[in-house]
């Protein structure tokens, strides 16, 4: 099977209903909130990231071309739905603490704030993570909060200069 043979077009609807399941799946104590099921949710957010990004490479979402507006837009609303992923898998799987100590954070606020912090690689120090679980989440975020804005500006804007052609 090749990847230009997938339809791209399903996948991320499919992964991306399945990574705000998570919170709800371990809140009503179906998965534990253990090591085990943290690194299925960085998989699957890895997946749907991967997943979405070829799904715009491959060119399924936008044969036409994109207008530079909209390519704006779906670079934001990327950026928050993956902020919000991450803040939730923060919040549910309970890593990370305060510089003071790491004590069970309610904060869905906090939570937001530190995964936009490490998203952005700006990292204040005021929150860190607890252990080694947190610390993978940590990993699993700085990295696609790195390389995300240098692939999807590479992406969506060689759409946009370059569209494609019937």
């Amino acid at each position: 099977m090749s990847f230009k043979n997938i339809n791209w077009r399903q996948i991320p609807l499919y992964t991306l209903l399945f990574m705000f399941a998570w919170p709800f799946l371990i809140r009503s104590k179906i998965l534990d909130p253990g090591g085990s099921t943290l690194y299925w949710f960085i998989a699957a957010t890895y997946i749907n990231y991967l997943s979405f990004i070829f799904s715009i490479a491959y060119g399924q979402r936008m044969q036409m071309g994109l207008h530079p507006a909209q390519a704006v837009w779906l670079f934001l609303l990327s950026n928050i739905l993956l902020i919000l992923t991450f803040a939730a898998g923060w919040q549910v799987f309970d890593v990370y603490g305060t510089s003071a100590g790491c004590n069970n954070n309610s904060d869905f606020l906090d939570s937001l704030y530190f995964s936009t912090t490490i998203f952005a690689t700006v990292g204040f120090g005021d929150f860190l993570p607890c252990n080694a679980h947190g610390k993978m989440l940590f990993i699993a975020e700085s990295i696609i909060g790195s390389t995300h804005f240098g692939i999807f500006i590479t992406l969506i804007f060689s759409r946009v200069i370059f569209p494609a052609r019937n």
